[in-house]
C-alpha cells in the first residue's frame, strides 16, 4: 500500500499580551490611514524598544518616542525621573511620514498604558518632502492622540546639525521647516512644545564630531530639559 503524506496548514492568530489587563488581543488593529505617498526606506531601517519595569504598576509610565537623539538622552532621563515615573523608549529610523512609524509606535501602545508621551521625531526620512512631512503630520499626532488612551503628549522640537560648529545650512532649513509645521499643530491643539532646537542651537559645543548627535554636555542639558517637561505635565495630570 503507497503511504500517504497529509499536509496540515495551521492559521495562527498571535496574541499580544497586556500587562495592563492581564489578557491577550488579536494584536493592535490595522494601522490609521496617515499616509498616501510611497514608502521611502533608507539604506538601514533599525528600531529599538526599550521598557524599563515592564511588571510594575506602581508609578506613571513614561513614553519617549524619537530617533537615535532620544536614545541618546533615555538613560539620563530615566535617572532624573527615578522614583517619579517608570519610563520607555520606542526609538526608529523611521519619520513622520513613513506609513511604518505608527504601526512601530502601535506595538506599545496596546500593551502599556502611559500618563505622558514625548514625541521627537524629524532627523530621518529626508527623501521624504517637507510638504509630505506636513501631510502626514496632523493625521499621525491625531492617531496617537486618539490611541494613547488618554497620554498627555508633549512635542519636542527637532535638534539641528552642526557643521564645523556652525547651522548645516541646506539641513537646517528643512528642520525649521518640520519644525514650523509641528509648532502650528502643538499650539493649535495646546500640546507643550519641548524645545530641544533652541537648547542647543548656540551651543555648538554640545556636539559630537557627527554634527548631529551629542556629547555628554549635549546629552545631559537635553535631558535635564526632557525630565523637567515630563515632570510638569506629571504634576498637571494629578501624578505628584
Amino acid at each position: 500500500m503507497r503511504a500517504r503524506t497529509a499536509i496540515v496548514i495551521l492559521g495562527i492568530v498571535a496574541a499580544v499580551w497586556s500587562p495592563l489587563t492581564g489578557c491577550s488581543s488579536a494584536g493592535p488593529g490595522a494601522p490609521p490611514a496617515i499616509t498616501s505617498h510611497p514608502v521611502q526606506p533608507e539604506r538601514i531601517e533599525w528600531c529599538d524598544i526599550w521598557v524599563t519595569n515592564a511588571n510594575s504598576s506602581d508609578l506613571p509610565r513614561v513614553l519617549l518616542i524619537g530617533n537615535s537623539i532620544t536614545r541618546g538622552y533615555f538613560n539620563a532621563v530615566e535617572k532624573h525621573l527615578e522614583g517619579k515615573a517608570n519610563c520607555a523608549r520606542m526609538t526608529s529610523s523611521k519619520c513622520i511620514g513613513d506609513p511604518g512609524l505608527f504601526p512601530e509606535i502601535q506595538l506599545l501602545l496596546s500593551q502599556y498604558r502611559f500618563a505622558i508621551i514625548h514625541v521627537n521625531n524629524g532627523l530621518h526620512g529626508w527623501s521624504y518632502t517637507e510638504e509630505q512631512y506636513g501631510r502626514a503630520f496632523a493625521p499621525f499626532m491625531k492617531a496617537l492622540m486618539e490611541q494613547s488612551h488618554g497620554a498627555h503628549v508633549i512635542w519636542a522640537q527637532t535638534t539641528p546639525v552642526m557643521v564645523d560648529g556652525h547651522p548645516d545650512h541646506p539641513r537646517i532649513k528643512r528642520i525649521k521647516v518640520r519644525n514650523a509645521i509641528a509648532s502650528d499643530f502643538a499650539k493649535q491643539n495646546h500640546i507643550p512644545i519641548n524645545d530641544l532646537f533652541a537648547l542647543v542651537v548656540d551651543h555648538p559645543e554640545y556636539f559630537s564630531k557627527d554634527g548631529v548627535h551629542f556629547n555628554q554636555a549635549g546629552i545631559d542639558a537635553q535631558a535635564r530639559q526632557v525630565a523637567d517637561c515630563v515632570r510638569k505635565a506629571l504634576e498637571q495630570t494629578g501624578h505628584r
